[in-house]
């Protein structure tokens, strides 16, 4: 397959959206024949909330894509580039050589019986990779995840929560614009790879949780959380004890516990939201249950760094990369613009192939199942050398096996597990 990528900082989103597609088109090739552009995905910002559709007739009519899907976010990524601030259209396409691409639409309503449900959401198959653009104020894509995780595990998702603001969000698919739910793609047998690099790294020792009731932690191995914690503390050097003090500290809950010791990637990690001496617990954004094993993190600069290029190394050299990068990360984490997309292409070899968004909220798998995360960089590797694709599958960008939706996904009602971003 080959992927390209373009970025356009003009003012006026029709013609940022023209430029950027002809940019794209051109690395593209696809008027060449017989090379197609099969997918093209568009990220907007802010200020071209209203423009949805200039932009989507822009690149409509200079790539063609089979399928067309976009946002509105707070910032784009684009080659070498991350816009966290000012207009910018950005524009991520790709002519594959194999598999299925399917578009999907996805909402939530309230059934008669009661309860939350999800409709639209596309039926998956083993191996299938989801790409996922939601809204995070109206979407529970946290719970879309968690039910995926249980009932489909290893049909991984990635993307992220994209939007202007409360009431400013915006979605694209095939040239019509809606302002709430999710939309997205499936793609089956598409050489694509999902990466998640949290940034944390661990500190202290592991501990088993022995009391909890929801995302409240109250003791670990039989001793009082805040306890255990006290401890951790009082051994870190100085400086991550400064990392401490500035809100850098999280909690890590290992995916897989069948392992002898843990590193970086093993954990699901979480956002330390309080900490209460009176009651012994620990606060984090997310449940914890007891017999989980745990383990405190600190995220900095440099362990965010490291921890990207650590799970981004041996994974290429690849076509082309979709970038998911918290808003909690940028030029305010790391004191330089454009870190984020600027390792992936190195570290992937893939120059003017690289797009994407700032999110407020990351999706993508850890382990065998998919997870909403904060301050996460969420990737998709599209194009391994010696990925797994399966050979000689037609490209039919607008088909797809007839078995291909589920009406809805039911959820049981309650409060949502929201990524700390």
């Amino acid at each position: 397959m080959r992927a390209a990528a373009a970025l356009s900082r003009t003012a006026e989103a029709g013609v940022a959206a023209a430029e950027a597609a002809d940019a794209a088109g051109a690395r593209l090739d696809v008027k060449a024949p017989g090379a197609p552009c099969d997918l093209a995905v568009v990220f907007v910002s802010a200020g071209h909330l209203d423009d949805l559709e200039d932009v989507a007739a822009a690149v409509e009519a200079r790539l063609e894509p089979g399928v067309l899907v976009g946002a509105v976010a707070q910032g784009v990524i684009g080659p070498g580039e991350e816009v966290e601030s000012g207009p910018g259209v950005s524009i991520w396409a790709a002519a594959l050589d194999a598999g299925w691409v399917q578009p999907f639409r996805a909402w939530t309503m309230r059934p008669s019986s009661g309860g939350l449900a999800v409709a639209g959401w596309p039926d998956t198959m083993p191996g299938d990779v989801s790409i996922v653009l939601a809204d995070p104020y109206s979407f529970p894509v946290a719970e879309v995840a968690e039910r995926i995780g249980e009932e489909r595990p290893g049909q991984p998702m990635v993307g992220g929560q994209l939007s202007a603001g409360d009431g400013r969000s915006r979605f694209l698919l095939d040239g019509r614009v809606y302002d709430d739910g999710a939309v997205g793609v499936v793609l089956r047998d598409v050489e694509v790879d999902p990466v998640v690099s949290q940034g944390c790294r661990p500190i202290g020792e592991p501990f088993t949780v022995t009391q909890a009731v929801r995302d409240r932690v109250l003791e670990l191995g039989g001793e009082p959380a805040t306890g255990r914690l006290d401890r951790v503390l009082a051994d870190l050097e100085d400086g991550d004890r400064a990392l401490v003090g500035r809100g850098g500290l999280h909690l890590g809950v290992v995916v897989d516990d069948q392992q002898d010791r843990y590193e970086t990637g093993d954990f699901l990690v979480r956002a330390v939201l309080g900490v209460e001496p009176e009651s012994g617990a620990v606060t984090i954004g997310d449940v914890v249950p007891v017999g989980a094993t745990i383990q405190f993190q600190v995220r900095d600069a440099a362990s965010a760094d490291a921890d990207l290029s650590a799970r981004l190394g041996g994974v290429g050299p690849a076509s082309g990369a979709l970038l998911f990068s918290c808003t909690g990360r940028g030029a305010g984490l790391f004191g330089d613009p454009d870190h984020d997309v600027q390792a992936v292409e190195t570290e992937l070899g893939a120059d003017e192939a690289v797009a994407g968004a700032f999110c407020a909220g990351e999706i993508g798998p850890v382990g065998r199942r998919s997870y909403l995360h904060g301050f996460t960089a969420a990737i998709a590797v599209f194009g391994v050398s010696g990925g797994g694709a399966a050979p000689g599958i037609d490209v039919d960008a607008r088909g797809w096996p007839e078995e291909g939706f589920e009406p809805s996904i039911d959820l049981e009602e309650g409060p949502g597990r929201d990524a700390a971003d």
